[in-house]
């Protein structure tokens, strides 16, 4: 009787095993909880890594456009340039041969007017110097187109080179941009997630649902 007793005091009694077997599957269940947590921050940076991905592509995307758009129009700009310049030349010879011209008929008619009016005597004198102050003034004159000609020509091209030196500066501004996006990739690292210091050993696990 005192046996049959004791086997039922012994049944009502708590295993020995118990309290440890509740911690193990505490810790499993906060290990299968912090697996969730890692796998679901995982997710989220592979998307975020995905995204910048997608916005490198993109920027990449726009700047060789861009880079392209700006090559042509530096290449236009250049053709414009030459062919202002060549016309330009072209205007300026022809001035000059025009202006070498009338300066050799000139000096024909000076010659002969001289050769008349010396024949003709004073009067002759008179008309003479009345002419050459008049082809004087002609030849003031057409020196005043040709410097307003230069000034147009150089104006043009200072203005031409300004716009190129602008495209020059906004094309590595945009590089110097793309270069701060690879930096900013470069920093993403698995350390500094805050589930991997619980996988890597460094952090210890929060057993207070325990108590």
């Amino acid at each position: 009787m005192a046996m049959y007793t004791h086997s039922i005091h012994s049944a009502n009694e708590p295993h020995p095993f118990d309290p440890p077997h509740d911690v193990m599957k505490m810790l499993k269940r906060e290990i299968n909880e912090l697996r969730a947590a890692f796998q679901a921050e995982q997710q989220q940076r592979a998307v975020e890594v995905q995204q910048l991905r997608q916005e490198v592509q993109m920027l990449k995307d726009q700047l060789q456009k861009e880079s392209h758009e700006r090559k042509t129009i530096c290449h236009q700009t250049v053709q414009d340039l030459t062919q202002v310049r060549s016309d330009q030349i072209k205007s300026l010879e022809e001035m000059k041969v025009s202006f070498a011209s009338s300066l050799h008929q000139l000096n024909q008619l000076l010659q002969d007017e001289m050769r008349d009016r010396r024949a003709e005597g004073s009067l002759r004198d008179t008309r003479e110097s009345t002419e050459k102050s008049e082809r004087q003034s002609e030849n003031a004159a057409m020196k005043d187109d040709i410097g307003k000609h230069k000034q147009v020509f150089f104006g043009a091209r200072d203005d031409i080179y300004q716009k190129i030196s602008n495209i020059t500066h906004d094309v590595e501004m945009i590089v110097t941009a793309l270069t701060k996006v690879s930096v900013a990739k470069g920093q993403l690292d698995k350390t500094s997630l805050h589930c991997w210091k619980y996988f890597s050993g460094q952090g210890a696990l929060s057993t207070s649902g325990g108590n």
